[in-house]
């Protein structure tokens, strides 16, 4: 079994215990164990789209983490906490709380490549330990800017669904689009700055991770119910690529790992398939010979 499922994660969940959720499940139905992994990490208190890969769809991850994220996130401003999010402590009240105006300028100076320092309390690695492990034990952590881009980050009313946002005093609805990497926590954090005061991020709901999307999503109540049909193919993720057919007659060949040559294969990076089915991610060497370098089948 290889393929995709869009889980809607629900908030209070980790990622890797929806990867676990969905092991199970799979598990149960076909009685065999599966490579399970998903494709970029969704905070706890997060909530929406959380791509998962299943078998050997696990090995197209690099691929895959160039790719367009947007979210849906709540900043409030005028208090912080040590984890930039509603679940952390209060560590700083500002009597400075932007206006409407005064966020939309500032945003619009965000755009584009941004180095951007992320949450002390998250999984970056410090000398081989997680930040947020230090940052519990009460130790200082300094973590380095990492250069992300932000696509467009702009005020909303609504929520995806069309619904008007309810929000607290001093809480604003913002819609992100950015490079995979991106720290929502820290754009609240780094708005409020600009600003003169300080924020956090009160919710946050991923509504596009490359290909999958929102609307596209199952929970996990009705993944468990069928989770076969919300299986997604290889070729999901692999349509972005141009297609190489490879001759009946070579098939075997370039299975068992001969390197041939051929007429007409696509320059750069492309899908090789056998049969009608996905082998892998090619590629043409320097002596023009097709080379697998991620095998999917």
């Amino acid at each position: 079994m290889k393929g995709f499922v869009n889980i809607n994660k629900p908030s209070g969940m980790t990622s890797s215990d929806v990867v676990v959720k969905v092991r199970g499940i799979l598990r149960r139905v076909t009685g065999q164990k599966h490579k399970v992994g998903h494709l970029g990490t969704l905070d706890p208190l997060g909530m929406g789209v959380l791509p998962i890969a299943i078998g050997n769809a696990t090995k197209l991850f690099d691929y895959m983490q160039e790719k367009i994220k947007i979210y849906r996130a709540t900043f409030i401003f005028g208090k912080t906490t040590d984890t930039l999010d509603s679940a952390g402590k209060v560590t700083e009240i500002s009597d400075v709380i932007p206006q409407k105006e005064q966020i939309e300028s500032a945003i619009a100076n965000m755009c584009g490549d941004i180095d951007q320092i992320p949450p002390v309390y998250s999984a970056k690695s410090v000398g081989g330990v997680r930040a947020y492990d230090l940052a519990r034990k009460g130790i200082d952590v300094e973590l380095k800017p990492k250069r992300i881009h932000i696509f467009y980050i702009k005020l909303v009313q609504n929520d995806p669904y069309g619904n008007p946002y309810q929000l607290a005093p001093n809480e604003y609805a913002f819609e992100i689009a950015c490079s995979s990497g991106t720290y929502i926590r820290s754009i609240a954090r780094d708005v409020a700055t600009m600003l003169g005061s300080v924020g956090y991020m009160s919710s946050i709901l991923r509504i596009q991770s490359g290909d999958f999307s929102l609307e596209d999503s199952v929970s996990l109540e009705d993944f468990e119910k069928e989770p076969i049909r919300y299986l997604k193919s290889v070729d999901f993720v692999l349509s972005k690529f141009v297609r190489f057919d490879i001759p009946t007659c070579a098939i075997d060949k370039v299975v068992n790992g001969v390197l041939l040559q051929f007429d007409n294969m696509p320059d750069g990076d492309f899908v090789a398939y056998a049969n009608g089915q996905p082998l892998g991610i090619a590629y043409k060497d320097e002596n023009g010979k097709l080379r697998i370098k991620t095998r999917v089948q």
